[in-house]
């Protein structure tokens, strides 16, 4: 009877719910007892009282060594069904066929521990103890409810086989009452409880399954978040994470971070020095949120930055990662993409678009402002699909700020959206800022305005100053 360490947690649970069952019997047996005293209920002799105070010091025999243990012993079960089984057929001698029904409480408890044999155990003992009891009460019954002592001559009738049924006007000896007592009243309840045996025996049955089968789902589950937080460990190792990134290089300053709103994201940012004078600066969203995402994501990093290397431009580049995507994208996933090239030395930016958020960019000592770019297709949507490159001059002070579409569209509860313009807005708070604080400050009017909403969308961004 040794539990598996997957039913500990349901044992000590049934055994705490054991223990309250006997503390209410012995209530029980101390109200009898008090209103027997108090000459309200008909139970009479030292007998009565003897076996009530007997049976109330089980009860609390009981309930010190559910104390001293917690609850929480592979002993305990049976021992606890025992002396329930004790205790109620005590019950059921004092008080007779009236309270026969408690010999399915135990029986019932026991499908609490989810083990058939156990309440297999329990069935036959109680049928032992209780067949004893029956025997024994129904000759020597404390209360008059099936023998009553009638003086010599006494002609009676037992129509329904008790003594409330019995009448003057025809013999009935006190062996036919008996004989009556345990057939008509004893024999139905042990149906009845044989009935609710083997319901309890299928119930323990079908309730050790579902904990076996809930403890595979557990374990599965707990799998999956170990794969699901290893795999959100190797996105982030995945994306430039050591900042500032060029400790070497004083022409600029940047600072990016992605916040997934899942264990693993699709958004991703990325940066690379093709050469000592040119700057790549990614930033990514693919379709779809989780696994899938996150794996088409590091796929389409490695094919940007592997063109890159090549000297492209930043059209080419989106050209030939769509090229190769399409070639092979059985899923029809897609990526949108912001891909700029910077020339350190000049400042000179050229860009591509390929159907991502448009940039924000900051002038001099100026303000952020929206750059509405010329977008093409997604990369992965459509093949043959060509990119353009545009460009612009960084100067001294100025800004890119780069990020995706879980910004503009974070959501509060009432559905509405963070939007471009409040972005814009908390980008000029203070656009002085050094890039890694930029970010900071639209993170908290993004968290200040979603509040308690649970994050949609992964949050991504990056911010450049030309120096």
């Amino acid at each position: 009877m040794t539990p598996d360490p997957m039913f500990q947690e349901t044992e000590v649970q049934a055994n705490r719910l054991g223990a309250l069952m006997l503390f209410c019997s012995g209530l029980i047996l101390l109200l009898i007892l008090a209103l027997t005293i108090a000459g309200v209920f008909p139970l009479k002799g030292k007998l009565m009282y003897s076996t009530t105070i007997q049976a109330i010091v089980e009860i609390l025999i009981l309930l010190v060594i559910c104390k001293i243990v917690k609850n929480n012993a592979w002993w305990l079960k049976p021992l606890l069904l025992i002396g329930m089984i004790i205790v109620f057929a005590r019950l059921d001698s004092m008080l007779t066929h009236k309270v026969a029904i408690l010999m399915v409480l135990p029986v019932v408890f026991s499908s609490r521990y989810f083990s058939r044999k156990l309440t297999i155990f329990t069935s036959i003992l109680t049928t032992v103890i209780f067949a004893a009891s029956a025997f024994w009460g129904a000759t020597h019954g404390l209360i008059n409810l099936n023998i009553v002592t009638m003086p010599a001559g006494t002609e009676m009738i037992a129509t329904g086989g008790f003594l409330g049924d019995a009448v003057q006007n025809a013999g009935a000896s006190n062996e036919m009452l008996i004989r009556n007592t345990l057939l008509y009243d004893y024999f139905p309840k042990w149906l009845m409880f044989s009935i609710v045996s083997i319901i309890s025996c299928n119930i323990a049955r079908r309730g050790r399954s579902m904990v076996i089968s809930q403890h595979e789902k557990d374990s599965k589950v707990a799998r999956i978040e170990s794969e699901l937080n290893l795999a959100s460990a190797i996105q982030a190792d995945m994306l430039p994470n050591i900042f500032p990134p060029f400790p070497g290089r004083s022409e600029f300053d940047l600072y990016a971070s992605m916040n997934p709103a899942k264990e693993v994201g699709g958004d991703f940012y990325d940066f690379f020095l093709i050469d000592d004078d040119h700057l790549c600066m990614v930033m990514a969203d693919v379709s779809g949120k989780g696994v899938p995402a996150a794996l088409f994501m590091m796929a389409s990093k490695i094919i940007l930055a592997n063109n890159a290397m090549m000297g492209k431009s930043p059209a080419q580049i989106l050209t030939d990662t769509n090229a190769a995507i399409c070639a092979n994208n059985r899923e029809e996933m897609f990526v949108t993409v912001w891909l700029g090239i910077l020339e350190i030395s000049t400042g000179k930016l050229i860009a591509s678009n390929a159907g991502h958020e448009y940039p924000v960019v900051k002038h001099g000592n100026g303000a952020f402002e929206l750059l509405k770019d010329k977008h093409g297709f997604v990369i992965g949507g459509m093949e043959g699909a060509k990119y353009k490159d545009y460009e612009l001059t960084l100067e001294h002070g100025s800004k890119l700020f780069l990020y995706t579409d879980g910004v503009p569209e974070a959501t509060n509860a009432q559905t509405e959206l963070f939007g471009v313009e409040r972005m814009v807005e908390a980008l000029n708070k203070d656009p002085s800022a050094s890039p890694e604080q930029v970010l900071k400050n639209v993170h908290a009017s993004v968290d200040e305005f979603v509040n308690e909403a649970e994050q949609f969308d992964d949050l991504t961004m990056l911010c450049l100053e030309y120096k």
